[in-house]
């Protein structure tokens, strides 16, 4: 179903960076390549994930130009969620009353 209103402003930005600093096959630094962008709602409001992406440079790494997003974006939702895992769970539980 398409959206008939657009999405609310973040109230608050959280910064995620990947744990992991080193490639976990050839144990390589990996730079941060990019930052993307993520809003996700949750019961404390609106808020915008700002993810550093990293990746390996090292050519002749097997995981050579693959992307390690951080390990804590999986705390906050789903993969193509936009409402956060307290909002699921919450939805869950009273469904299920």
């Amino acid at each position: 179903m398409a959206r008939n209103q657009p999405q609310p402003q973040a109230e608050r930005e959280e910064v995620l960076e990947c744990v992991q600093q080193n490639c976990p096959h050839c144990n390589k630094l990996m730079w941060n390549k990019y930052d993307n962008y993520r809003t996700v709602r949750t019961l404390s409001g609106v808020v915008r994930l700002r993810l550093k992406l990293r990746r390996c440079y090292n050519s002749k790494c097997e995981r050579f130009g693959y992307v390690l997003r951080p390990e804590a974006e999986g705390k906050w939702a789903l993969p193509q969620h936009e409402f956060g895992l307290d909002v699921m769970a919450g939805t869950s539980r009273s469904v299920a009353l």
